[in-house]
């Protein structure tokens, strides 16, 4: 039986994707991303796939967003862009 190690998988995974520049590509499908991971990995079984994508989306490095047709897009997260929060503060005298 054959095993792998996720989180070594999902760090060269993630390192291709910033030389790549992935963020650049936009809302794109699962099976984009499934044929990108197949040619990084080398693994051809669908279960160890979606392991190491499942395990991306647990560590929040894609933007989820919902078609019409029921299914969903993701897009690579920018590693280098600042975080901001914008909170708004109302005060009435």
């Amino acid at each position: 039986m054959i095993t792998i190690d996720v989180d070594a998988e999902v760090a060269k995974v993630t390192a291709y994707l910033n030389k790549k520049q992935a963020w650049g590509y936009g809302f794109i499908r699962y099976s984009i991303y499934r044929k990108m991971i197949v040619h990084i990995t080398g693994y051809t079984k669908l279960y160890f796939i979606r392991k190491i994508f499942l395990k991306m989306i647990e560590l929040n490095l894609f933007i989820k967003q919902k078609t019409t047709k029921r299914s969903y897009m993701y897009k690579y997260r920018n590693p280098n862009k600042v975080k901001v929060e914008n909170k708004s503060i109302t005060i009435s005298f």
